[in-house]
């Protein structure tokens, strides 16, 4: 499933391939949907935002499109008319004079005016979004908080009430990076543990939307890169490693099932030995 990295970099194509131009035709696949074609064709794209691992897409008429991706939805940027080469379901065509977006293969989409998109279900329970701005401090505190601090953090990544836009592969590499065993829970950790996981979190996360998905360091991926690596090979630092060796330690890479996902660990690094 995407994440929120992946999420965010779609927002920034759609805004800058639509953003503020008039909206000439619309096309919905599903059948409820099919009335706002005529209420929406004609509206400009008054803003593209990003929000956990949903998306909002708002029109100047007091309407806006919800849209989550779930496993296998994706957008495309093409030039008005045109459609990628692909067997995916075409779900929503949004077609300006010179672009047109195009979401293929979501389930879930909604067209909602501006009062009810404050109360969405998905949208109203999300925690803050990790790629918004927000503070180590302001990590720590949620991990503090009594709703949170008993959990373990194989399951609290995965909350998107506790911080939004997270989810498997970030989770890997966020508690790799700060050392954490995923069974240990925020309230049996120090101070200085959880401003490191804090930490981690946002450098994690902010990497990954900058450079595409890769959420090991500059450094290792220059040093990969440079011995002929293979993205795949250095993109993470133990997510899709399993039975390799922990560049840091040299220990053999586990692959762990928690809170029902799989789950990467070094159990040297994080202390699980």
């Amino acid at each position: 499933m995407p994440e929120g990295p992946e999420i965010h970099r779609e927002a920034d194509m759609i805004r800058n391939a639509i953003g503020g131009e008039e909206c000439r035709y619309i096309f919905f696949y599903h059948e409820h949907l099919k009335p706002y074609e005529k209420k929406l064709s004609g509206s400009m794209i008054r803003s593209v935002e990003a929000f956990g691992k949903g998306l909002v897409i708002g029109f100047s008429i007091d309407l806006n499109m919800f849209s989550h991706n779930q496993l296998y939805g994706k957008w495309f940027i093409k030039s008005a008319g045109e459609y990628p080469n692909t067997n995916r379901k075409l779900r929503v065509e949004l077609q300006t004079p010179q672009k047109s977006a195009l979401l293929y293969s979501a389930s879930e989409i909604e067209v909602l005016d501006n009062e009810s998109i404050k109360m969405h279900t998905y949208l109203g329970g999300l925690g803050p979004d990790i790629l918004k701005p927000i503070s180590a401090d302001e990590i720590v505190e949620r991990c503090r908080m009594d709703a949170f601090k008993r959990r373990s953090f194989a399951a609290l990544l995965l909350d998107q009430s506790f911080l939004s836009g997270i989810g498997n592969y970030l989770r890997t590499e966020i508690l790799f990076d700060s050392g954490i065993d995923p069974s240990d829970s925020p309230g049996k950790l120090s101070d200085e543990q959880l401003e490191q996981f804090a930490k981690s979190a946002i450098t994690i996360s902010h990497r990954a939307y900058e450079s595409g998905g890769i959420t090991a360091s500059d450094n290792w991926v220059q040093a990969a890169k440079k011995n002929g690596e293979k993205r795949r090979s250095y993109r993470h630092y133990l997510f899709n490693r399993d039975e390799e060796s922990c560049r840091i330690c040299g220990a053999e890479i586990v692959k762990l099932n928690k809170s029902g996902r799989r789950i990467y660990v070094c159990p040297e690094c994080q202390g699980m030995n």
